[in-house]
């Protein structure tokens, strides 16, 4: 039992045990945890899981629903990773579930994500929520979210990340988020590649599941031109998140009726750290694999930015040579950061963009989400 939150997170991120689905399948069936939430929207893939949660739950509030959503990695603070309508749980309320659980964390030895995973069914219950956004950690089989019922499935993309686990090849991959698609539980997803697209339809009529592709418009101009439901609107954001917009737009508008007005107030408003996010000159953004950093040159040069340095950093479970390879054309600074999977170079961050720019108009710190949320903390409190 904890006495202060700051014991018990200090704890709960220092457990990584490993254990399989149908195990913690088994310690939820045990303990009787509810995982009937009302109304679950569960959201997997490889990039743009969290603005396409956040888009969805902001669509979602402007009808006046409360809406749950679960997501991670956490940008400041661990509370962020479960919220109600953008607010995350209070630390008060965090340290009494952690309290309230704690026998079994400790008897079944649970991992960090599995704990949070707890925490946040044994909240959302509490609180009876109107709709539930509910992001995968990492593929979607044999993600621990997984044991949640759902009434509508979202694959954003699938791209190269975490092929430890994974797999090898792009359909590996999709074989692995596609385990979040349900028996008949619509998927909707924006996903371009015709194989996967064809294994996706196959799923879904094995698991006699309504398909929904989105189709994405091929722009490149700067602010972003969408129609939707015969109307037009402009995207003030990277050019990446079209795509999750859209997708939002066509998940809620299959629940709800959305008005005009209230997806021009979700774009004008919407906010999303450490994407793309401008300070200045400084540009924070936490590509951290191969489609990331493919995202992130796109929107440079659609943004027609002009002189940039890079200041990079990744962790050793992430292919940073192949990203590097790809940021060639740009004067990359390899830094440094306080993690212990940081393979990044021998110089501090702080160093590395003080001296990028000098050197440069712009300069865009990116290669780890993890790297870029502590960057963004020391240029908040600079």
């Amino acid at each position: 039992m904890f006495n202060t939150i700051k014991e018990a997170l200090s704890f709960i991120e220092s457990q990584r045990v490993k254990r399989s689905f149908e195990d913690f399948q088994k310690i939820v069936d045990r303990y009787h945890f509810n995982v009937n939430l009302k109304n679950v929207i569960h959201v997997a893939g490889t990039n743009g899981k969290g603005s396409t949660v956040t888009f969805i739950k902001d669509l979602l509030m402007t009808q006046g629903y409360h809406v749950g959503t679960f997501t991670s990695p956490y940008i400041i603070k661990h509370n962020e990773r479960i919220a109600v309508d953008g607010k995350p749980i209070s630390d008060l309320d965090l340290l009494r579930l952690i309290n309230q659980l704690y026998p079994i964390i400790e008897k079944e030895h649970l991992s960090m994500f599995e704990i949070d995973t707890l925490i946040m069914l044994s909240y959302f219950i509490e609180l009876d929520l109107d709709y539930h956004v509910i992001e995968c950690g990492i593929g979607g089989l044999n993600d621990k979210t997984n044991v949640i019922q759902s009434n509508i499935a979202v694959i954003t993309n699938i791209g190269y990340d975490h092929q430890f686990m994974l797999g090898n090849t792009l359909l590996d991959i999709a074989c692995h988020k596609a385990g979040i698609i349900k028996e008949r539980v619509p998927l909707f997803t924006t996903e371009k590649n015709q194989e996967i697209l064809t294994y996706f339809q196959k799923v879904c009529k094995e698991k006699q599941s309504t398909f929904y592709h989105v189709e994405i418009p091929d722009s490149h101009h700067y602010p972003y031109p969408i129609s939707f439901k015969e109307n037009d609107y402009l995207l003030y954001l990277p050019s990446y998140q079209v795509d999750n917009l859209l997708l939002a737009l066509h998940v809620v508008s299959s629940l709800i009726e959305l008005k005009r007005g209230d997806i021009e107030s979700v774009i004008e408003h919407f906010i999303w750290p450490c994407r793309f996010e401008r300070f200045g000159s400084l540009y924070l953004d936490g590509a951290h694999n191969i489609n990331g950093i493919m995202a992130l040159i796109q929107t440079i040069k659609e943004r027609n930015l002009e002189d940039v340095g890079i200041v990079f950093s990744s962790l050793i479970d992430k292919d940073g040579t192949k990203m590097l390879e790809l940021l060639k054309n740009y004067d990359v600074m390899l830094a440094d950061f306080e993690d212990e999977r940081s393979q990044g170079g021998h110089i501090s961050y702080q160093e590395a963009i003080s001296i990028m720019k000098e050197k440069h108009k712009n300069v865009v710190v990116t290669g780890s989400l993890h790297f870029v949320s502590t960057v963004r903390q020391y240029v908040i409190s600079a």
